[in-house]
C-alpha cells in the first residue's frame, strides 16, 4: 500500500509571483513620461526587457522630447537635459594599456569596470613581420559622450606605412565608454594637427562626424581640412581653404596658437574656431563646415579691443546666450583670459539692426579673492596657473596649477567655485596628458545602468 502523498499547499496571494499585466511597449510609453531621470532608472531595474527598451534609441528620443517639452526635471528655465562632467581619461606611459579614468572630486564614484574604455582591436597580427608598433594613446578630443584617441605607428618600413596607414603613420579611433562602442577610422590624407567632433547625436552618439585640420608651414595661408562621416564610413575629400582676414584679403601667414601639444578648438553651431597667430598678432581662425561655397574658405576674427595683448593664458569657450540675445538660445563664442590672478570672460554677441554684426562684450572680470576655494589653498593659488581644457556641457574650466605639487583644478564658471582633483588617483606619470569626459543625463543613465 502506497503511503499517502502530501497535499500541495496552496500559495497565498502574497506568495504568488507578480505578473506584468501590460505589454512592454505600453509600459515604456508610461515610463517615458516619468518626471525625472531618477524615476526612469528605477523603472529600468524592474526587468531586463524593460531595461533593454529604456536603453533603445527610440525610447531615449521620446523621453528627451518629453523633458524638453516640460522644462526638464528641474524646470525654472534651466537646460532641459543638462550635461555632467564625470571626470577625465589620462594617458598611460605604457603603450599596451588603455587610458585610465579619474572621477572628479565632487562627482559620482564610478567603478573602474564601468568607466573602462572599449578594448582596442588587435591589429598586430600581420604576417611577414611588418606589424604595427604603436606608441601610447593620446587623447585628442571629446564631446557628448565620445572620445577621440590617437596613436602613432613607429614601424618605419615604407611598404608597411603606405599599406596600413596611407600618408600619415597614425591610427585614430572614436569610442563611447557609455555604450562600449569603438570604431577605428581608415587612413586620412590631411595631417591631423587638430581634431573636432561635429554633429554628434546626443541619443545615438555612434553617429558623428570627425574633423581633422592642418596649418602647414609650407602653406601658412591655407587651412587644410577633412571630415570623416560615421554614416558613410569613410573620409570626405580633403579641402584646401584659403584664409581671409577682416579686410577680405588672403592672410599671409597663420599658425595654431596653443601651449598644449595640440590645438583645442570649440564648435559653435556650424563653425569651428581655433586660437591662432597671424602677422598682426593673436586672432581666432574660423571655418564653416556647412554652408555650401562658404565651406571652402576660412576667415580671421580679431580678438576684443579691450583685451590686453601679450597675456599668455587664454582659451576659447562656448557659453549660453543671454535671454535678450537676438540669436535666441544659440550658444556664444567666448574668450577666457587669465592674467595675474584675474579672469576675464568675453562673449561674441550679435548687435545692430536685426543682429547683423558681431561684437565682443566683456561679461565678467573675476578677481582671485572672489572665487570660493578649499581652505587649504594659499593666497596666490591662481597666479601661474595655466588654462587647459574648457568643457562646454558643464561650463567647467580645467586649470593646471602653478604649484607642481598640486593636481589639476576645476573652476565652475557658473558658481565660480574651484575644486581639486585627487592627486593620489593618478598613475605614476609625471605629466600625463588628459582629456575631460562629460555626458548628458541620458548618457549618464547608461553609465549607471551598466551596474545592474
Amino acid at each position: 500500500m502506497e503511503p499517502p502523498r502530501p497535499k500541495k499547499r496552496m500559495k497565498t496571494e502574497a506568495e504568488v509571483e507578480p505578473k506584468q499585466l501590460l505589454p512592454d511597449d505600453l509600459v515604456l510609453e508610461i515610463v517615458a513620461r516619468c518626471p525625472t531621470i531618477a524615476d526612469v532608472i528605477r523603472c529600468a531595474a524592474a526587468s531586463k526587457p524593460i531595461r533593454r527598451g529604456i536603453l533603445h534609441a527610440s525610447f531615449l528620443r521620446r523621453f528627451r522630447g518629453f523633458l524638453i517639452r516640460n522644462g526638464g526635471e528641474h524646470g525654472h528655465g534651466r537646460p532641459p537635459v543638462r550635461k555632467l562632467l564625470l571626470g577625465l581619461y589620462h594617458q598611460s606611459s605604457d603603450p599596451h594599456r588603455q587610458p585610465a579614468f579619474v572621477s572628479v572630486s565632487d562627482g559620482v564614484n564610478l567603478p573602474p569596470t564601468v568607466a573602462a574604455l572599449p578594448p582596442a582591436p588587435n591589429r598586430d597580427d600581420d604576417a611577414g613581420g611588418s606589424e604595427c608598433q604603436f606608441g601610447s594613446y593620446l587623447l585628442v578630443a571629446s564631446r557628448r559622450s565620445l572620445l577621440v584617441l590617437r596613436r602613432r605607428c613607429k614601424n618605419g618600413a615604407k611598404d608597411h606605412l603606405v599599406e596600413r596607414h596611407g600618408i600619415h603613420p597614425v591610427e585614430l579611433s572614436v569610442c563611447n565608454p557609455t555604450t562600449g562602442e569603438r570604431r577605428v577610422l581608415p587612413p586620412h590624407d590631411v595631417h591631423d594637427m587638430s581634431h573636432a567632433l561635429l554633429d554628434v547625436d546626443p541619443i545615438a552618439p555612434s553617429s558623428f562626424k570627425l574633423l581633422v585640420a592642418e596649418l602647414s608651414e609650407g602653406d601658412p595661408s591655407t587651412l587644410y581640412v577633412q571630415i570623416f562621416s560615421s554614416e558613410e564610413g569613410e573620409w570626405g575629400p580633403p579641402l584646401a581653404c584659403p584664409i581671409a582676414n577682416s579686410r577680405g584679403d588672403v592672410e599671409d601667414s597663420c599658425e595654431f596658437n596653443c601651449a598644449a601639444l595640440r590645438p583645442r578648438p570649440v564648435v559653435v553651431g556650424d563653425t569651428v574656431h581655433w586660437l591662432c597667430t597671424t602677422d598682426f598678432g593673436d586672432s581666432i581662425l574660423t571655418w564653416r563646415w556647412r554652408g555650401g561655397g562658404l565651406a571652402h574658405e576660412a576667415s580671421i576674427v580679431k580678438l576684443p579691443r579691450g583685451y590686453k595683448f601679450g597675456r599668455p593664458e587664454k582659451c576659447l569657450a562656448v557659453l549660453p546666450s543671454t535671454p535678450g540675445d537676438a540669436a535666441g538660445s544659440q550658444a556664444l563664442l567666448s574668450l577666457i583670459v587669465l592674467d595675474r590672478g584675474e579672469i576675464e570672460v568675453w562673449a561674441r554677441e550679435r548687435s545692430g539692426a536685426a543682429g547683423s554684426t558681431m561684437k565682443w562684450k566683456l561679461w565678467h572680470r573675476i578677481q582671485e579673492a572672489s572665487i570660493p576655494r578649499p581652505a587649504n589653498f594659499c593666497d596666490g593659488w591662481l597666479s601661474g596657473a595655466e588654462l587647459s581644457w574648457f568643457c562646454e556641457g558643464s561650463g567647467t574650466l580645467f586649470l593646471q596649477a602653478g604649484d607642481e605639487t598640486m593636481s589639476s583644478l576645476l573652476l565652475d564658471l557658473e558658481s565660480m567655485e574651484v575644486s581639486k582633483l585627487e592627486a593620489r588617483k593618478w598613475e605614476l606619470n609625471p605629466e600625463p596628458e588628459f582629456c575631460p569626459y562629460e555626458v548628458d543625463l541620458l548618457s549618464y543613465m547608461m553609465f549607471v545602468m551598466k551596474q545592474f
